[in-house]
C-alpha cells in the first residue's frame, strides 16, 4: 500500500515512478490489557518505515512522511476490523543513501535511467503457478468462510492438508471483541461455523473432510484464555511482522509448488525484479494453463538483464505439445512492458475473496 499510494503522488508530481524499495517495513506488536470480554491498549502498535525512497525531485521537497503515515492508516483500518480500538504509533526509518549522488534525489527524468528499458536490478528466480488447486481454493475459502463471521478477527490461518481421499483444514481463527461474551459462546460460535463449512465442503470435495479450529485454545478459561482480541490480530499481544514467511504473491503458501527467492510488496513496481519479475511468471502461467492446461513456470533473470531475455526458463506441464510451442507463449508474455497499470491498481494487495466466488471456483477447478 505505501509503494503504491508514494508510487501514484510520483506519476501524478513528476510523471514517473521514482526510485524506493519499501519492503523493509515492520510492523511491530503494541499490547493490550484485557478483561473477561473487553481490554484497553496499553503500548502503541508500531509501523516502522524503512527502506531507501526518494524524498526529493528535481531540488523540490516530497511528502514522503505524510504519503506513508497515511498509507499505514488505511491499510491497518482494512486488515484490523478492531482498529479504532488500537494505538498506534508511526515511525520513519527510511534513508536516501546511495553510492550514486542523484538515485534518491533526481535531478529530473534524464535521472531515472530505467525508463526508456526496464532491467533486473537483482540476481533472481521467479515462479508462477496456474490455476490454483482444488487444494489451494480451499485454504482460501476456509479463511473467507470464518472471516464472513461477524465476531471473528481477521488473524485467520488455515492449512489444508491432502492424503489420498481425505482432506483435513485446522483453521485458527480470533475472537472479535464486543461480539462474544462467554468462553462457551466462543466455542459454540467457532463449532456452527466449522460444521457448515464441513457440510459444504462434503458436497464438493471427494472422499473425507474434516475441519479442526484453535486446537491450542483453553477450553475451560474465560475468554481472555482463548485467541481473543481488540483488533482482530495477534498484534494485540506483541507478534511483530515483516515482509517474508508467508507472503507469497499468491496469499497462499503452497508447500507442493517450487517457489521464487523474492517477496513482491513494497518494491519499485517500475523496475524491481522481485515485483515485475513476479508479474511476469504470473502472467506466463496463467498464458500457458490457458491453453496447455496447469503449468509451473520459473523464471531466472541476472543483475542488468532485459525482463525479454531471461537466463533461464523452466516450464512443467503436463501437455504433450512441443516444448517450443510451449515456450513460446512465455515469451510472449515476456515481451509484455504493461505491468505498471495492474500493479498500482492493486493486484497483489492482500485481499480475502468472495465466498461465493471461491465455492464457484471449487466446483469447477480439477486436482
Amino acid at each position: 500500500m505505501a509503494s503504491i499510494r508514494y508510487s501514484l503522488h510520483c506519476l501524478k508530481e513528476v510523471g514517473a515512478v521514482l526510485h524506493h524499495n519499501l519492503d523493509k517495513v515492520a510492523v511491530l506488536g503494541g499490547r493490550a490489557a484485557f478483561t473477561e470480554s473487553g481490554g484497553v491498549y496499553d503500548r502503541p502498535l508500531r509501523v516502522v518505515f524503512g527502506g531507501r525512497i526518494s524524498t526529493s525531485f528535481a531540488g523540490r521537497e516530497l511528502p514522503v512522511r505524510e504519503i506513508l503515515h497515511q498509507a499505514a492508516v488505511d491499510h491497518l483500518r482494512v486488515a484490523l476490523p478492531g482498529f479504532d480500538r488500537v494505538q498506534l504509533q508511526v515511525l520513519h526509518e527510511t534513508t536516501d543513501s546511495s553510492k550514486f549522488p542523484h538515485w534518491f534525489a533526481p535531478r529530473g527524468l534524464e535521472d531515472l535511467p530505467e525508463r526508456p528499458m526496464a532491467h533486473s536490478n537483482d540476481t533472481a528466480y521467479l515462479v508462477g503457478s496456474a490455476p490454483r488447486t482444488k487444494t489451494e481454493t480451499v485454504a482460501l475459502l476456509a479463511e473467507a468462510w470464518f472471516r464472513s463471521c461477524a465476531w471473528a478477527g481477521s488473524d485467520i490461518k488455515a492449512l489444508v492438508v491432502r492424503r489420498h481421499d481425505m482432506w483435513t483444514i485446522t483453521v485458527c481463527v480470533p475472537a472479535l471483541a464486543g461480539y462474544l461474551t462467554s468462553s462457551e459462546e466462543f466455542d459454540d460460535a467457532v463449532a456452527t461455523a466449522a460444521d457448515e463449512l464441513t457440510e459444504v465442503l462434503r458436497q464438493r470435495l471427494p472422499g473425507r473432510v474434516a475441519v479442526v479450529c484453535n486446537t491450542r485454545d483453553n477450553r475451560t478459561g474465560p475468554l481472555s484464555g482463548q485467541y481473543f482480541t481488540l483488533s482482530g490480530s495477534a498484534v494485540d499481544y506483541g507478534e511483530d511482522g515483516l515482509v517474508g514467511r508467508g507472503n507469497a504473491r499468491s496469499g497462499l503458501i503452497s508447500g507442493a509448488h517450487l517457489a521464487g527467492n523474492e517477496a513482491a510488496f513494497g518494491k519499485n513496481p517500475a523496475y524491481h525484479v522481485g515485483k515485475v519479475g513476479g508479474w511476469l511468471a504470473d502472467q506466463a502461467a496463467q498464458a500457458v494453463a490457458t491453453r496447455f492446461g496447469p503449468c509451473r513456470v520459473g523464471l531466472l533473470w541476472r543483475n542488468g538483464a532485459r525482463y525479454d531475455q531471461p537466463a533461464s526458463i523452466e516450464i512443467t506441464t503436463a501437455s504433450r505439445m512441443p516444448d517450443s510451442q510451449v515456450e513460446a507463449v512465455v515469451r510472449a508474455e515476456l515481451a509484455r512492458t504493461d505491468w505498471l497499470t495492474d500493479l498500482l491498481d492493486g493486484r497483489y494487495l492482500p485481499c480475502v475473496l468472495p465466498v461465493q466466488q471461491l465455492l464457484a471456483e471449487l466446483d469447477h477447478v480439477a486436482g
